[in-house]
């Protein structure tokens, strides 16, 4: 089987900006194969503050359409270094969250046993929206919460994946895009949880349970169906370009660096295609 995603870009970039886009990381059931600019000159890079890589575009008049195929099968594992998680703000725990954490993972067993207490408590917490003003916005770590709140499946994960590695565990933050059943299209990209578990990756998508009513929770890939595509890891990726650093929170969408050194989201449209 192979996928191919197409991101549509609805206007052209501004003048003099040039555009990052991930170089899709090797997933456990997906691999990149190939990828078309749509007519832009790019380069490759890596990030400064992580394994993570990326394309950088070049921009023109023309609004262009970026392509990537992926072969989607069992493949041979992630790549080695995919666990490297930066150290930065968005994932390093306050110490009332890296508290909250001890209190809920227990020091031995297994990873998903270690995990219970604190997926449980991030979902009785967060009831699933997307909220103007995040609840680390303006935090230099990841705070803890009283009560409840609102959050994406990037709130939950920030709180979820800053909370375990306080806690020597290992895990990652994954970006790519979700098609629902049925769905060839998507408005924007999706974010879930990996963690090592003997060996192998243990995932969690705490967030479609939420906002699907998919119960029990449990974890896997998947909760509401569909199908997914991941192409980044890490939170807070830096990249060097010619028209000044970006640092990206998540990364799959195109991000502009304009010459200024400012980065923009371009509106953009993305649709799936399979074929054998």
């Amino acid at each position: 089987m192979h996928r191919d995603i197409k991101i549509d870009l609805l206007e052209p970039g501004p003048q003099g900006a040039v555009m990052v886009v991930p170089r899709p990381i090797q997933f456990w059931d997906q691999t990149w194969t190939e990828f078309d600019a749509g007519g832009l000159s790019f380069d490759e890079t890596s990030a400064l503050n992580a394994p993570q890589e990326a394309f950088i575009l070049k921009g023109k008049d023309a609004a262009p359409s970026i392509r990537y195929s992926f072969e989607v099968s069992p493949g041979e594992g992630a790549d080695d270094q995919i666990w490297l998680c930066p150290k930065n703000r968005l994932t390093t725990a306050h110490p009332d969250l890296s508290a909250l954490a001890e209190e809920l993972c227990p020091t031995e067993g297994a990873t998903s046993e270690r995990l219970s207490g604190l997926v449980n408590r991030a979902a009785e917490i967060f009831d699933y929206d997307h909220p103007e003003q995040r609840f680390n916005d303006g935090h230099d770590n990841v705070p803890t919460l009283c009560g409840t709140t609102k959050g994406s499946c990037v709130e939950i994960n920030t709180f979820v994946l800053a909370g375990a590695l306080s806690q020597g565990i290992t895990g990652q933050y994954f970006m790519g895009y979700w098609f629902g059943p049925e769905r060839n299209t998507t408005p924007d990209a999706h974010c879930w949880l990996g963690f090592e578990e003997d060996g192998a990756p243990l995932f969690w998508d705490i967030a479609h349970h939420l906002k699907w009513g998919v119960s029990p929770l449990a974890p896997g890939l998947n909760p509401a169906g569909g199908r997914r595509i991941a192409f980044s890891a890490g939170r807070g990726l830096e990249f060097e370009t010619e028209n000044g650093p970006v640092t990206i929170s998540h990364f799959s969408e195109p991000v502009w660096v304009l010459p200024d050194g400012s980065s923009q989201a371009p509106e953009i449209r993305i649709s799936l295609e399979e074929r054998e």
